[in-house]
Parts: structure tokens; C-alpha cells; sequence
């Protein structure tokens, strides 16, 4: 059996190389001679893949074999896609159970085995799978034909499924997911367990929406956090996950952002997560691109809020714009991570009675920068300004308006 050399095994951003090697014994020292050494990158073997299910499952008769065989008669690419997602699907089936004998390092090395023999776009070798095949793994095979959830094995569920009717996949589509650490805010105080939820092939959209969501988070002060590149994500806490044995029990806060239906958040975006069970659509209203899903699980963070340009002294008739230049808002972490795409309201008392404020919410931007240009007040005063989250923090400022 030809050696492989496994290269380049990335998790969570942090990259871990591997190799394999010799030892050499000699009962006479030599001197060290240069060499070269060729890395060659591992190519479909389908001896390979079998010898390799034979390390990882219990029985040799298991049906992985033939569905193995099967594939390996399609020969590669894209013509042994079908069979390749059945031998997977078989994996994802095994995996946790007495059917399984190896370890789910042996699981991912045999899953990539039959990926190197498949046509699956955004499929990068080698990908490491052994935190999906692993205990609070999560590691599933779905296509349209079917609404079965894809979730975790172990302690911590959490998962995804299709919003209505079966999954709106275009073929198959596998989803893994695994506890990791989160580097998007170094050294911020967790609240729980993450879990990096992926899906391959990547980039895809999902129309209608995926509801994902992770079961039983009891921190009140619990944030979801999206840490994958993508356009949005819908919050929705009106829709049960089916996985979610507590669901029908979930209690939200009125004034958390989980009491507005369809509210918009990009995938870099903390939100508030106070109910017991909470979820969240995938998807920007059914036609976002999914870049990989999201970062699925509760995390506690301070949010820090300054005015970065305050409201200068203006008049009630300045036109088109009462207030130059423009006021804008950040909203960051404690440890400096900007908090994008949250919405900050501006609020005012005044010393001088009843009066009328416009253009007083926005969003923040990936760099946690909200910007004010419609924002105007319609009566002469002193006013106090106030610059408030919906994932906490204020900041305050005061200014004048005259009459002309």
C-alpha cells in the first residue's frame, strides 16, 4: 500500500500539518546526506478507501462495502457523485454506533477517501471531519427527497433543518458541525459551547430558509454568534425546531431583538439569545447567499458604545441636512471587536418640552460604525442625547438647537 502524506489540515483557522515518515537504523553512524522530498497530493484509490473502512467499521459485511463497490464501478468525478453521497450517507448513519469501530480520525480519513473520488464543488483536501464524527459531532447527508433534521450526536444538541416541507437542496448536501473555540472575539468570556456549522458544497442558497439553532441555552445573557462570511440571517423566535425537545416551552423577552419576526443581522453580528430554546433562519428572506452556514452557539461579550462623531449646535432650519458632520455611533467589544449590523437607536430629552425626532435608527457596519445622515429634530432646545444597543451599552452627549 502506497504511503500517503497527509498536508495542510486547517480547524478554526489554526493550521496543523501532519506527516508520515520512517526511521532509519543504522549500526554505523553516516554523515547526513541532502535530500528532496516530494509531496505528492493523494489522488481517488478506491483499495485505499476500502482498506480504510475496514479500520474504521466493525464488520467487513457492513453495507458501506457495497455501497463502496458500487461506487467504484462508476468510476471518478461526477459520474460516482450519486453512489459517493450513498457511501457517506452510510458513514453519517454509523457514526456513534456499535457499527463503528475506529476512531473518528479514521472516519474523517476515510470520508475524505471518498471525496477524492467525487466532483464536489468547494471540496478542498484534506477536510477534517473528526470533530463531526466525534462525539458532539454532527455529520449528515440530505437532498430534497427528504425533511429529516440533520443534527448532533452526544449532550449538546443543536442542528439544522428545512423551514417548511423537505430540504431545498439542489442534490445532496452534507453538514457538519463540531464544537470549536471561536477566535472572533479573543479572550471574551463564553457563555457556552460553539458550534461551527458547515455544509458542503458551500455557497449555497437556500430558498426556503434553513431554521438552525442550538437546544436549551440558559444563560440569559447568551448571545448567538455568526462567524462565517454571508449575507444575512432572519431571527425568528416563533418557529419550533422539531429537535428541540424544550421548544414548546421557550420564553422571549419582549424588548430582545427575538420579539421582532424578520429581523435582519449579518452572519459577523452577536445577537441577543434570551430564550431557553432559540433559532434562527438561514438566509437573507429566502434568497441570501449561504457562505458556509454559521457559527451556531451562545457567547457572552460587554458591548462598548461611543458617540464617534457627535450631534454638533444647529438650527431647527439648517437644510437638506440638520446635522454636519454626519453622527455616527461604534459599537465594539470590550476587547475591540466591532459589532456589526446591530441597531442603535438615538434617543433625546429635552429642557424645552414636547418636540418630534426622524432618522434615529440605523445599523451598524462591519467595522461597528452606525451613521445618522436623515437625522433631524424639529424644535429649538437643549437636548441630551442617548446612543443605545439592542445587545446592550449607551453612550450620552449633549447639544443645542436655536430657532433659526
Amino acid at each position: 500500500m502506497k504511503n500517503r502524506i497527509l498536508a495542510g489540515l486547517t480547524v478554526a483557522g489554526v493550521a496543523i500539518l501532519a506527516s508520515c515518515g520512517q526511521d532509519l537504523t543504522q549500526s554505523t553512524a553516516v554523515p547526513a546526506a541532502p535530500s528532496l522530498t516530494r509531496v505528492v497530493t493523494p489522488t481517488c484509490s478506491y483499495s485505499t478507501a476500502t482498506n480504510d473502512a475496514r479500520t474504521y467499521f466493525s464488520s467487513n459485511k457492513d453495507a458501506v462495502f457495497t455501497l463502496l463497490s458500487t461506487m467504484s464501478k462508476l468510476g471518478t468525478g461526477a459520474a460516482a457523485n450519486g453512489a459517493g453521497w450513498s457511501v457517506l450517507g452510510r458513514l453519517a448513519d454509523a457514526a456513534g454506533t456499535a457499527a463503528v469501530k475506529g476512531t473518528a480520525a479514521q472516519g474523517s480519513t476515510f470520508a475524505n477517501d471518498v471525496l477524492l473520488c467525487m466532483a464536489v464543488s468547494t471540496y478542498t483536501y484534506p477536510l477534517d471531519l473528526s470533530g463531526a464524527l466525534g462525539a458532539n459531532g454532527l455529520f449528515a447527508v440530505r437532498d430534497g427527497s427528504s425533511a429529516a433534521p440533520a443534527i448532533s450526536r452526544g449532550t449538546s444538541l443543536y442542528g439544522a433543518e428545512p423551514s417548511t416541507g423537505n430540504w431545498p437542496v439542489a442534490g445532496s448536501t452534507l453538514f457538519y458541525a463540531s464544537p470549536v473555540t471561536s477566535s472572533l472575539f479573543d479572550n471574551e468570556t463564553p457563555a457556552g459551547v460553539v458550534f461551527d456549522l458547515k455544509s458542503l458544497p458551500g455557497g449555497l442558497t437556500f430558498s426556503p430558509l434553513l431554521r438552525v439553532g442550538v437546544c436549551s441555552i440558559s444563560d440569559p445573557n447568551a448571545r448567538i454568534l455568526h462567524d462565517h462570511t454571508g449575507n444575512a440571517v432572519i431571527l425568528s423566535p416563533d418557529d419550533a425546531l422539531s429537535f428541540c425537545s424544550t421548544a414548546s416551552n421557550a420564553t422571549q423577552s419582549s424588548n430582545s431583538l427575538f420579539a421582532a419576526a424578520a429581523t435582519l443581522a449579518t452572519w459577523l453580528a452577536p445577537q441577543p439569545a434570551h430564550a431557553a430554546t432559540t433559532m434562527f433562519k438561514l438566509g437573507g428572506g429566502g434568497t441570501g447567499l449561504v457562505g458556509g452556514l454559521s457559527d451556531i452557539g451562545p457567547v457572552s461579550f460587554t458591548s462598548v458604545v461611543t458617540f464617534t462623531q457627535t450631534p454638533n449646535n444647529t438650527s431647527v432650519s439648517t437644510q437638506p441636512q440638520q446635522f454636519t458632520p454626519t453622527v455616527t455611533v461604534t459599537a465594539i467589544t470590550a476587547k475591540g471587536h466591532a459589532i456589526a449590523n446591530v441597531l442603535i437607536t438615538l434617543t433625546v430629552a429635552s429642557n424645552n418640552g414636547s418636540f418630534n425626532i426622524s432618522g434615529n435608527t440605523a445599523y451598524t457596519d462591519v467595522n461597528g460604525v452606525a451613521t445618522f445622515p436623515s437625522l433631524r429634530i424639529d424644535k429649538a432646545g437643549g437636548y441630551t442625547m442617548t446612543a443605545t444597543t439592542e445587545v446592550g451599552g449607551t453612550a450620552s452627549t449633549f447639544f443645542n438647537i436655536n430657532g433659526q
